[in-house]
């Protein structure tokens, strides 16, 4: 399961206006591309979260779609992953075992893992899940084991 969850990456887009936003700088690892060269590549809007810690490092994938993986300062654990793509419709029955919640006015699915709760062979203590939801042209995948339902929902909310 673990695998699974360190598959996942999480890319955020800035919505509307980049060069309105107030951006911190990020620390890109692995020499990975960067947010601005990805918007130049694709289609659609891309998102990135603001309610990032600033310790965290940040790298991007972009095969087969935009994958923004948040690792912690040490560069060793996956904190959070983001995958962006170019928007498809999305409906409850997409899933249905998934909370419905709400990002920036627009419904959201959010499922914890099943082993929620449990320890993984590190000793960390499993939370989170997944969480999906349509933004600005785009389809959003969060995934942690790491952080809470809460503190994805924070970062979530917080992507422009």
């Amino acid at each position: 399961m673990k695998t699974l969850i360190r598959v996942f990456v999480i890319l955020t887009l800035l919505y509307h206006y980049p060069e309105l936003t107030v951006a911190k700088e990020i620390k890109y690892n692995h020499d990975s591309k960067t947010i601005s060269e990805i918007k130049k590549e694709v289609d659609f809007t891309v998102l990135t979260p603001v309610n990032i810690p600033n310790d965290w490092t940040l790298d991007i994938k972009t095969s087969p779609w935009i994958m923004l993986h948040y690792m912690d300062s040490k560069d060793t654990e996956l904190m959070v992953a983001i995958h962006l793509r170019r928007v498809f419709p999305l409906s409850k029955k997409d899933f249905p075992y998934a909370q419905q919640v709400d990002i920036n006015g627009h419904k959201g699915y959010f499922q914890g893992w099943e082993d929620s709760g449990k320890v993984d062979k590190n000793g960390n203590k499993i939370t989170g899940g997944l969480l999906h939801w349509t933004q600005g042209g785009t389809y959003v995948e969060m995934n942690s084991s790491r952080l809470s339902k809460e503190r994805m929902l924070e970062i979530a909310r917080s992507m422009k």
